[in-house]
């Protein structure tokens, strides 16, 4: 009974953990180019010989830390990535390794690790942390059992992830892959330390007094105009809704400005903890000139009717401000999503990415958009701008998450004035639909020059932070033109706190959100997938492309459409052949009322947000009433 008690345990430890034979027969050659796994994908990286990643204790002065690794590797170039973690760009590689070991040496260092970049050219870094996700049928007890063997230490645990802590001894990503390889996980893959990035042209953008988005008639705005009705009819959808104030919309971005002149408190759900960037971790207010999450939620939900600047898309609804900048890790990228779920986010809108075609490049960020759309909550991401279709037939490709292969997920690219595709929105089967953006970039903006269009540039209007900073008056630094120091508006209530300046798919992202928006106004019962059907079906097909099933590579299934998508929620009431005698009331979008009565003093009241259809005759005695709405 005692042997095979032992056997059992033997038996258990080896089929479950899977990774005794494993470590000494893993499936990492050290002869081939290394990898990681993104869920059961093997993504191949490539190695950087001349630039490493270090982690420093916090208790290191930065000064310090520099003055010694310069003395160490000679000349060098150090960009910090947040207070502890920089990347250094070594001039001279000779016996790096034997520096490497020297660094490693020192107590107030926590990881030296090589930099790697993906076949996209995006270069990224791993410090001392895996993310893991077991399998939910893996015990407690094995759970801790694998951790211990691998000497990890957990970190963090969330609802989507656990970070787990590795000795800057070991190497992280063969543990990783051994983990993964185990068959115990959903992912195991070294941290990835990588800034997202921005999907305007610039981080810093634009103001909007004339809103073609909403309503186009081929009015001069910035000195251009364009084609008639290329908008998403907008005026149309008011009509019906302006939007609920039960309605909230996450924008993950690089903040709001508190009580904003157009987005007052009041219309801003300001949380603690919403600050995944620098700073008070409870003050999700940009710093300096970052004004692209303002830019964002003004498209969004800027007030309407205020006899000041700029009318959001769903300007009733609610604006939750989430916060991220150049110190947030990727895996918090994860986390500001799920914390929007937790708080009671409808939509979360993410004019970010990451310039990688690779669909499964962060899996915690993949499962954190899974985690939000099966807790009923829409995610919008924009597809990047990484084409350059006028000058260079380059196609360019969706950029990640907004690749994710998760149903229900939004991917937006942008058209132009001209009810075109922009000239810097990817053409790919991945594009599900379009909304209003600039229509180039400048060709200045290209090193080497190669793509835009002479004389366009950002000309989308929103919120700008007010006074000088953000996009008015126009930086020194980004995309030239327009001219440095430009004022746009230059006239005007609080000028300044508006941009005509803005664009991309960082435009467009936020458009598409703020007619999701008005959809769950009208009806907060929809899912997901439903208010993915209702805003592809009733698109726009534009641009003159060829559309099979519906969609195209171009404009996936077309430019959105607010009025359309509206239009596609409404129900019909048929009142027919009926005879009133007490007070009634008929409420619908559409009624349609045919052969009635009323009788006994009594009143019949129509009320139709969108149409009445009167039909066949109609009797009404003395001293009773019927009233359409």
């Amino acid at each position: 009974m005692e042997t095979f008690k032992l056997n059992l345990k033997i038996i258990t430890i080896a089929s479950i953990f899977g990774m005794f034979t494993l470590s000494f027969n893993s499936e990492q050659d050290k002869t081939e180019n290394p990898f990681y796994y993104a869920f059961d994908e093997k993504v191949q990286i490539d190695q950087l010989a001349d630039k490493l990643l270090v982690k420093k204790k916090p208790a290191l002065q930065k000064s310090s830390y520099e003055e010694s690794t310069k003395q160490l590797f000679g000349e060098v170039e150090i960009e910090w990535l947040n207070t502890d973690i920089s990347k250094v760009n070594v001039k001279d590689v000779k016996n790096i390794e034997e520096k490497i070991n020297k660094l490693l040496s020192d107590d107030d260092v926590i990881s030296v690790r090589k930099v790697y970049k993906t076949k996209d050219n995006l270069e990224f870094g791993f410090a001392d942390e895996i993310i893991i996700k077991f399998k939910d049928e893996i015990q407690e007890s094995i759970r801790e059992e694998i951790l211990k063997t691998y000497n990890l230490k957990k970190s963090k645990t969330t609802k989507i992830y656990e970070s787990v802590l590795i000795s800057k001894n070991e190497d992280i990503i063969e543990v990783a892959n051994r983990l993964y390889e185990s068959g115990n996980f959903v992912f195991a893959y070294p941290n990835i330390i990588c800034k997202a990035e921005l999907f305007s042209t610039f981080p810093n953008d634009p103001y909007f007094q004339f809103q073609i988005t909403c309503h186009n008639t081929g009015q001069t705005f910035n000195g251009h105009s364009g084609t008639s009705d290329a908008d998403i009819d907008a005026p149309e959808a008011w009509d019906i809704t302006t939007g609920n104030n039960n309605i909230i919309i996450a924008v993950f971005d690089e903040g709001v400005t508190s009580d904003h002149p157009d987005l007052p408190n009041t219309r801003q759900v300001r949380l603690n903890g919403s600050n995944y960037g620098s700073g008070d971790a409870n003050n999700p207010s940009p710093t300096g000139d970052d004004n692209h999450g303002n830019s964002c939620a003004g498209v969004i939900g800027a007030t309407m009717n205020n006899n000041e600047g700029i009318a959001g898309i769903a300007p009733n609804c609610r604006i939750m401000p989430l916060r991220w900048d150049a110190t947030t890790t990727s895996d918090e990228m994860a986390d500001g999503i799920e914390f929007a779920v937790d708080n009671g986010a409808n939509i979360i809108s993410n004019s970010w990415g990451y310039s990688t075609s690779n669909n499964n490049y962060i899996p915690a960020i993949v499962t954190a958009i899974q985690y939000a759309i099966n807790n009923n909550v829409v995610v919008v991401f924009a597809a990047g701008n990484t084409a350059r279709h006028n000058s260079c037939c380059d196609n360019g490709y969706v950029t990640f998450p907004a690749n994710a292969n998760v149903n229900g997920l939004l991917t937006v690219g942008a058209s132009d004035r001209f009810d075109n595709q922009a000239d810097y929105s990817p053409t790919s089967s991945l594009i599900d639909i379009v909304a209003p953006s600039h229509r180039a970039y400048p060709p200045e903006a290209y090193s080497p020059s190669c793509g835009g269009i002479s004389g366009e540039t950002f000309e989308m209007w929103t919120l700008d932070i007010p006074g000088d900073a953000g996009y008015n008056t126009w930086p020194s630094t980004g995309i030239h033109p327009p001219a440095t120091g430009e004022t746009l508006p230059n006239t005007g209530t609080n000028n300044l706190s508006y941009t005509g300046r803005f664009g991309g798919t960082s435009h467009a992202c936020p458009v598409v959100a703020g007619v999701a928006a008005l959809l769950l106004s009208e009806n907060p019962n929809l899912t997901p997938q439903e208010v993915f059907n209702t805003l592809t079906n009733t698109a726009d097909k534009i641009g003159g492309y060829t559309y099979t099933d519906g969609r195209c590579n171009q404009t996936g299934f077309g430019r959105v459409n607010a009025f359309n998508a509206l239009q596609a929620l409404c129900t019909t009431t048929n009142f027919v052949n009926q005879t009133v005698t007490t007070n009634t009331t008929v409420e619908d979008c559409n009624v349609n009322v045919q052969n009635v009565d009323v009788t006994n003093n009594s009143k019949l009241t129509i009320e139709a947000e969108n149409e009445v259809i009167i039909n066949g005759e109609f009797e009404v005695e003395l001293g009773s009433e019927l009233e359409i709405k």
